[in-house]
Formats: C-alpha cells, structure tokens, sequence
C-alpha cells in the first residue's frame, strides 16, 4: 500500500512546475539530436510529463484565482483504480502520483461555476497540454512517428472523457457541487 505523505504546498508546486519545465526541455533538446528514435523517446517522455505535471498545478492555479484555498499535496495513487479495468488499473497502481487537497470549506463558500472550473481545469490541461508534443514533432521527427504521438493525444482524449465524469476531476464536480 501506498504511504500517504503529506507534501507543503511549495513544495508540491515546485515539483509540478520542474516537471513542465523537463517535458519543454525535453522538446527543445529533442531538435539537436541525431537520431530519430532517440527524439521520439524524447517526445515521449515529454509527453508523459505534459500529461501528469500540469494537472495539478493548474487546479491549483485557477482554483486560487476563483478563491479556492489548499492544505497540502500527498503522494498517492490514480483514481483511475477505481474503474476497476483490468490491465488500465494495475498499471495505475504501479505510478505514484501527487494529489492536491483543498479545503472543503473554502470550497463551500464558492459558486457552482468556480468550483466546476476548478476540478474541470487539471482534466482539460492534460488533455490539451500533451498536444504540444505532436506540434512540434512533426517538424523533427518521420509523419509516421508524429502520427503516433498525434493518436495517443487523441486516445488520451477520448480515454480522459470516458474515465474523468466516472472516477476522476469531472465527478468531482457533481459530488461537491
């Protein structure tokens, strides 16, 4: 079982933040290299990272903004266990990730409006974010390589949409609100 550390706000950020900044890194690094399957790898990992990193600092950012205040980050576990897919959640299980805490009661005094942008914003940035990645690699990298990474941002799409309104940011927004 996963200990659940409790990380100080800071601290949490940071992380998240050295996480982007690897994953642009990654992609500007990406360009000077010669071989092609090492690029891919690059992008790659670029995009696991623009995938996980963001979501988190963005529910803390927008949720900031509308007046939502936090306790801390834990490290903890995937929601996604909890869909109960066979091969998807024990691979969720393997990945620890860091977890945002608000306080409830901050998020109490908020409109429906504010909360729901608050827990739709991590969704929407790691559905857009990892985008960035097929962008740029067309210029760098064969179409078909570049096509590959373009269909895993599709499927993280389509899987973020099925997955988020049953166990994750989106189903959040109606157990609150």
């Amino acid at each position: 079982m996963l200990a659940r550390r409790k990380i100080p706000l800071i601290l949490g950020n940071v992380i998240e933040i050295l996480g982007v900044a690897v994953a642009i890194l990654l992609i500007v690094a990406a360009s000077g290299v010669n071989s092609a399957l090492v690029r891919f790898l690059f992008y790659l990992i670029s995009w696991a990272c623009l995938v996980f990193f963001p979501h988190c600092l963005t529910h803390f950012v927008v949720g900031r903004l509308v007046g939502v205040r936090f306790r801390h980050y834990i490290v903890g576990k995937s929601s996604i266990t909890k869909l109960r897919l066979p091969v998807v959640s024990a691979v969720a299980t393997l990945f620890p990730l860091l977890e945002l805490r608000v306080d409830r009661r901050s998020l109490g005094s908020l409109s429906g409006g504010a909360r729901a942008a608050t827990f739709a914003s991590g969704a929407t940035a790691s559905m857009i974010f990892p985008f960035l990645v097929p962008v740029v690699a067309f210029r760098h990298l064969p179409a078909a390589w570049s096509f590959a990474l373009l269909l895993l941002s599709l499927t993280n799409v389509c899987f973020d949409l099925y997955y988020s309104p049953k166990a994750g940011d989106l189903s959040r927004i109606r157990s609150v609100g």
